[in-house]
């Protein structure tokens, strides 16, 4: 053998000791290295201190890295609850990222996600107000840090998203993600993502597709996010007093401290107990706070049967109470009657007509039923109303034609000739309502000829009345009667009447909704008009 052969057969026998020795080196020490690789790049990211606790990387038969116990914590923020927690993850990458030192890894699956966003951070300060209400400032962050590799997808199953509250004492906001993939992990980038999340109260799966980021380092809450959402066949006959299959769709936009929404719910088999099934639409705009899940509603309009509400207020925390309570303004000038008394009260409506209605809304939290929870302060008023039931008509006929000065006989008469006609009612007036129960106040009622001035009540669940007041009419005491009675009631007409009222005396309603009595003392003497 030449000495040539020999010095290329030593060279080899170099370059192959010198390989086995780089090979050994390198196995034995990937793990350490990658750790410290991923360990840089987190830390560098999110200006925080890393716990590792396992890395196991895999060479075949493809490139895998494995490991445990993944702890990110902000570094000098007060709040030291980790920012990030991963019990396991798994990750899909080439040689050349292990060996070559490239940045792009295929796939990531993730176990056992924990992210808690601190009550900290500049634009958290930055408030700003709507209908007297504290709202998070909307402005995203202006961070730039972006992470060194490029990811494809991300998985993750379990995934946990809790807001620290602003305010120390109060309950996080906790959120819990059932699936989570993200797309396009990279540098300065926002990353796409596909979520499914379990929505606890209605019970339900929300389906949402957006985007998130960049993640903002300093402020997370001022993290960019948008998307659209589905949610579908929720129950709400979880809440006491209500029931109905909810749908609803819609977007979102901003950062995780003012997310500002907007959509449609839709409910064809809406129905408080006791009230007959609805198709229940409506369509709002709403603000978000992440600091304490209040949610400012802006407007939302309602839609069922042929009745319209519009809606502004919100839906908060209330000092010492545990839970969301509802508050709102509500309005109308395009609703019926007869809609508002099916969806409250069920069966055949007692009374038919457009509806003038404003009020305040309150629900607060609690297993009451809804019936008895709702709370409302307000004002109305009912045009051209009609009686459905026939009993309740021919008594406002014949009270009517008294206070107009139709005598009973002459009434008989229009009734042989078929010329007596539908007596159109105007009612309006002030309520409270609390615990089922309607009180009224300043309730003006109003019949061709005759005007009541009531106040008392009404329960919704028993439909009995308890009105007291005042009766006024044109005609007097005299001209409601006919031949002999009204020559001798003559005398009395001045003891009834009453600035340009013919009569006036003291009345009461009582009854139920569906049979009501008209009572009108005279000389301490109730007269029924029957």
């Amino acid at each position: 053998m030449s000495r040539r052969w020999q010095y290329i057969l030593i060279a080899i026998g170099v370059i192959i000791a010198a390989g086995a020795i780089w090979f050994a080196w390198f196995t034995t020490t990937i793990n350490s290295r990658v750790r410290a690789r991923v360990v840089n790049a987190l830390e560098q990211r999110f200006d925080a201190d890393i716990q590792l606790k396992s890395v196991d990387v895999s060479l075949w038969p493809e490139a895998k890295v494995a490991g445990t116990g993944l702890v990110i914590r902000h570094r000098g923020w007060a709040d030291r609850a980790p920012l990030i927690r991963i019990g396991r993850f798994m990750a899909e990458t080439d040689w050349g990222a292990l060996i070559l030192g490239h940045n792009h890894v295929r796939r990531v699956e993730l176990q056992g996600l924990k992210i808690h966003i601190p009550p900290r951070g500049a634009s958290a300060f930055k408030e700003t107000f709507s209908h007297g209400e504290e709202v998070e400032s909307g402005e995203p962050g202006h961070d730039t840090t972006h992470l060194q590799f490029f990811i494809d997808t991300i998985q993750a199953e379990g995934t946990k998203l809790i807001i620290a509250p602003k305010v120390p004492g109060k309950s996080p906001l906790e959120f819990d993600i059932k699936n989570l993939t993200l797309h396009s992990v990279g540098p300065g980038k926002a990353l796409k993502f596909v979520a499914e999340l379990t929505n606890i109260k209605p019970p339900g799966l929300i389906d949402s597709i957006g985007y998130f980021g960049p993640w903002q380092k300093d402020d997370p809450r001022a993290t960019p996010v948008s998307g659209k959402y589905t949610f579908k066949n929720a129950n709400l006959g979880v809440f006491n007093g209500i029931s109905g299959t909810l749908s609803s769709k819609g977007s979102y936009n901003g950062v995780l401290q003012h997310i500002e929404t907007k959509g449609t719910t839709d409910v064809p088999n809406f129905a408080l107990q006791g009230g007959d099934p609805v198709h229940l639409r409506t369509t709002f705009h709403a603000i978000v706070n992440g600091t304490n899940g209040d949610t400012l509603l802006e407007p939302v309009v309602a839609i069922f049967l042929h009745s319209k509400f519009i809606c502004r207020g919100g839906v908060t925390n209330q000092p010492g109470r545990k839970g969301k309570t509802v508050s709102l303004q509500a309005k109308t000038q395009s609703a019926r009657m007869e809609d508002i008394l099916a969806l409250v009260v069920g069966g055949k409506p007692f009374l038919k007509g457009a509806v003038n209605f404003q009020s305040r809304i309150v629900i607060p939290p609690g297993p009451e039923d809804m019936i008895d929870k709702l709370r409302l302060k307000g004002q109305f008023q009912v045009w051209s109303a009609t009686f459905s039931d026939p009993k309740i008509k021919k008594k406002l006929i014949v009270l009517s034609d008294r206070a107009r000065g139709i005598s009973k006989g002459e009434q008989q008469k229009k009734k042989k000739l078929g010329t007596q006609r539908l007596i159109l009612s105007h009612i309006r007036g002030r309520f409270q309502m609390a615990k089922g129960r309607a009180s009224f106040s300043r309730l003006a009622f109003t019949v061709p000829g005759a005007a009541f001035r009531l106040h008392g009540a009404y329960n919704l669940k028993s439909g009995r009345i308890d009105m007291h007041g005042i009766f006024r009419m044109h005609a007097t005491v005299s001209e409601t009667q006919s031949g002999i009675k009204s020559w001798l009631l003559k005398p009395f007409n001045k003891l009834f009447e009453e600035g340009k009222a013919g009569f006036q005396a003291p009345i009461e309603v009582t009854g139920t909704k569906d049979n009501p009595v008209f009572g009108i003392d005279i000389f301490h003497h109730e007269i029924t008009i029957q």
